[in-house]
């Protein structure tokens, strides 16, 4: 019954979806360990998970049907679930499908999926990774409190990065923003306690208040001492300088020499810097290049960030289109 009246709620707080949830329970059917109903179009939808398993595959089909959606709230508050498999067929994730999974570490986000509701992955303190850049919408508070989450990237498919859809993400180190990505909420990514890069490029048109690099305890918001990297004249850096971030122009990333390139005379820079440093010598680089020969985002220049440029030379040498930030990140 609890989980029932969950899901009238999931349907009233996304009205404009009444055909994706079912709201009577008489329409559901099942299959093995599931619920489901088909919906007007011929696609399934999982409604409910009655099994105890910590491993679970969501069936690609049931009934030569596809399984297009994970219903509101059915895996909410499950704390048995360790790891999901989604098949290439789902297109959204719904409200609360998985709020308040604390023991989920593992989920796959196909290249099929369009949506994730609201509340979908709150609280799901043990989410190690996810790759969204196929997604199209991701709604409000879709990953908050998402704690052991360390680096977001975010696709160019997804117009707006709503408001506290990655809220308290303590753990992120960077956010990467793809192109096509045209707005960022107000408070869009408040309180990531460890952010140091955020990566935007030039399709953001606009950047609400707090949108990236403040804590806050109502009602005092606090700045984190992170480093933006965008493009020149654009709302990246307009919003650097009006809030205090240092700004790295994102074409300059894995560029040490600052001639305009990354290719092997990059790598051997930071390989003469890693040689003196590591021998307790003093480093030769200034602040900016440090920021931009930390390839593998250890703190430090070494040899792997060495490593990391020389490979994207051979890249870049044989044809490679993508520049050094979206290579190294993306």
């Amino acid at each position: 019954m609890k989980k029932f009246i969950s899901l009238i709620t999931g349907v009233l707080v996304s009205a404009g979806n009444l055909s994706v949830f079912p709201v009577s329970a008489a329409d559901w059917l099942t299959y093995g360990d599931f619920s489901y109903s088909v919906e007007d179009d011929g696609g399934i939808t999982i409604v409910e998970y009655n099994g105890k398993d910590a491993q679970i595959v969501i069936p690609e089909k049931i009934d030569g049907k596809n399984v297009t959606a994970i219903g509101a709230c059915v895996f909410e508050e499950n704390q048995t679930i360790t790891d999901v498999v989604l098949p290439g067929t789902i297109k959204k994730i719904g409200y609360k499908a998985f709020d308040s999974c604390k023991n989920l570490e593992n989920i796959n986000f196909p290249s099929s999926l369009e949506v994730i509701d609201s509340y979908a992955f709150t609280t799901c303190h043990t989410l190690s990774a996810i790759d969204i850049r196929n997604v199209k919408s991701i709604d409000e508070c879709a990953f908050q409190l998402c704690i052991s989450l360390e680096e977001i990237t975010v696709g160019g498919g997804v117009e707006t990065i709503v408001d506290h859809a990655f809220h308290g993400c303590h753990s992120v180190d960077t956010l990467i923003l793809c192109d096509g990505v045209k707005v960022i909420e107000e408070d869009a990514a408040l309180n990531m306690y460890s952010l140091r890069r955020v990566i935007i490029p030039a399709s953001v048109e606009e950047m609400g208040e707090h949108s990236v690099g403040y804590t806050c305890y109502y009602p005092n918001y606090t700045r984190i001492d992170a480093v933006i990297y965008g493009y020149p004249e654009t709302s990246a850096e307009a919003y650097a300088a009006e809030n205090g971030f240092k700004f790295v122009e994102i074409a300059n990333y894995g560029d040490v020499n600052s001639d305009g390139v990354v290719d092997s005379a990059d790598a051997t820079l930071i390989l003469e810097e890693y040689a003196l440093t590591s021998t307790g010598g003093s480093s030769m680089f200034n602040a900016n290049q440090t920021l931009c020969g930390d390839i593998d985002k250890s703190g430090t220049v070494n040899s792997s960030d060495a490593s990391r440029v020389l490979e994207y030379y051979g890249y870049a040498s044989t044809g490679g289109t993508d520049i050094p930030m979206f290579y190294f990140f993306g």
